[in-house]
């Protein structure tokens, strides 16, 4: 009874939080470390990998055993699936049937109408993530070769393999990927895990099924032409911005990585603390936009953006928004800007508080770290190690609402959620300057 009258936003809520939980817990056993780990740090470093976000405060290859690292390429997995897709595809292996309340959680975690096969849908999103983890991981072997050899060769190209196609950007390196900067084959197999995993399963499959432009759904279609505009755009803004910098190396392969890498997946060939503020800017604003939705992906989505920014042209020339011939709801365009706004409110809401803990911190470099642990990202300026315990907190949730969503934590509180709007009652529309 219980059972039912918990929300499925509740549900996924707790879920999440009940994953973090144990993680950090598997973290702080004798086992998992060679000396040790603070609660604080476990619980960072759970949520961070959970969360898929890549954020770190101790470096992974020297604070934990093989134990505590196989804890964390887990957790990367279950959060880059998300534990309603790994239970839900579970209980269908077993030939269990999912109820109706089941399906509503599936609903809300992958943002569907409900018109969806949910068991084909969840099976083939498993399946897609083996294959492109396997195809990873072999390409890595090759990558690698040269720097490591045996068994060691085997876990690295695998927890990095895993890592990048969940767009969570940890790594057992020891100093990111500063070292394999002229890696072409790395940062290029990289890269093609990042891209594929941040453009959701929704796009994969549809692409798979359909096979042709005009069979893709609008959802697909924005996705698919967002996305190299949005990494070409980067490609280029970084590059130009960094060509007269003494203290960077840039090139344009290195400039398509770390616009890559910005879209939610934390590694980095390049030192950003030595960037200049322009080149923050442009990550800052590629890491908020972030990949597709249902992706192993984060940030307010790129779909998200594209209806904002389409909004706001129709709003201009005073007519509909149409989209590949298709009017977008004005609930959709809602939503787009409700997300947008919070997103943003949020993140300066967030580095104001770190810096108040932390006044010695640069405040650029405190908006990157927000923005990045909020959008599920990674790339990080030096500066986690440093803060302070109120400022890791608060890091921990940036990442723990980044990656369940602000309308999922919001829509917790609404009542009688299982039941639709009451049109019984209507009020006579208040008339409210704006601008």
């Amino acid at each position: 009874m219980l059972r039912k009258k918990l929300s499925p936003y509740l549900i996924i809520l707790l879920g999440f939080l009940g994953v973090v939980a144990i993680g950090t817990g598997l973290l702080l056993l004798p086992v998992s470390t060679y000396n040790g780990i603070s609660f604080v740090d476990a619980l960072f470093l759970s949520t961070s990998s959970v969360c898929i976000t890549g954020l770190a405060t101790v470096n992974l290859s020297e604070t934990f055993t093989g134990f505590g690292q196989a804890v964390i390429c887990i957790l990367i997995q279950v959060g880059g699936l998300g534990f309603v897709t790994i239970g839900m595809t579970v209980i269908s292996l077993l030939g269990g049937k999912v109820g109706l309340s089941g399906k509503r959680l599936i609903s809300e975690t992958l943002g569907s109408s409900g018109k969806l096969n949910y068991k084909r849908f969840l099976l083939r999103a498993v399946l897609i993530t083996v294959i492109m983890e396997a195809l990873g991981f072999n390409i890595n072997l090759i990558a690698l070769r040269s720097s490591y050899s045996g068994g060691k060769l085997i876990w690295i190209s695998l927890f990095h393999s895993v890592s990048a196609f969940n767009n969570a950007g940890l790594d057992l390196f020891g100093n990111g990927m500063l070292s394999y900067e002229n890696n072409v084959l790395l940062i290029l197999n990289t890269s093609v895990l990042t891209i594929v995993g941040g453009l959701g399963f929704i796009v994969i499959i549809d692409m798979l099924s359909a096979k042709r432009w005009k069979r893709f759904s609008v959802h697909s279609k924005v996705v698919l032409v967002i996305t190299p505009i949005l990494l070409l755009t980067g490609t280029l803004c970084l590059w130009l911005s960094e060509l007269d910098n003494p203290f960077s190396d840039m090139d344009l392969l290195n400039a398509f990585f770390m616009s890559t890498m910005a879209r939610t997946c934390g590694f980095a060939t390049q030192d950003i603390s030595q960037w200049k503020g322009a080149s923050l800017c442009v990550l800052n604003m590629l890491m908020f936009i972030g990949a597709g939705p249902v992706s192993t992906g984060g940030g307010i989505k790129c779909t998200t953006f594209f209806v904002f920014f389409a909004g706001l042209l129709g709003m201009l020339r005073g007519k509909p928004t149409i989209v590949f011939h298709r009017e977008i709801s004005r609930e959709t365009l809602i939503y787009a800007m409700f997300v947008t706004f919070v997103g943003f409110l949020y993140a300066f809401f967030t580095a104001t508080l770190i810096s108040v803990f932390d006044p010695t911190l640069s405040l650029t470099f405190i908006f990157t770290e927000t923005i990045s642990a909020l959008a599920n990202v990674g790339l990080s300026a030096g500066i986690t190690p440093l803060l302070s315990v109120g400022g890791k907190l608060l890091l921990c949730l940036a990442m723990y609402l980044g990656r369940i969503g602000f309308m999922t934590a919001l829509l917790v509180f609404k009542r009688r959620w299982n039941r639709g709007q009451d049109e019984s009652v209507h009020y006579v529309q208040a008339d409210i300057v704006i601008g």
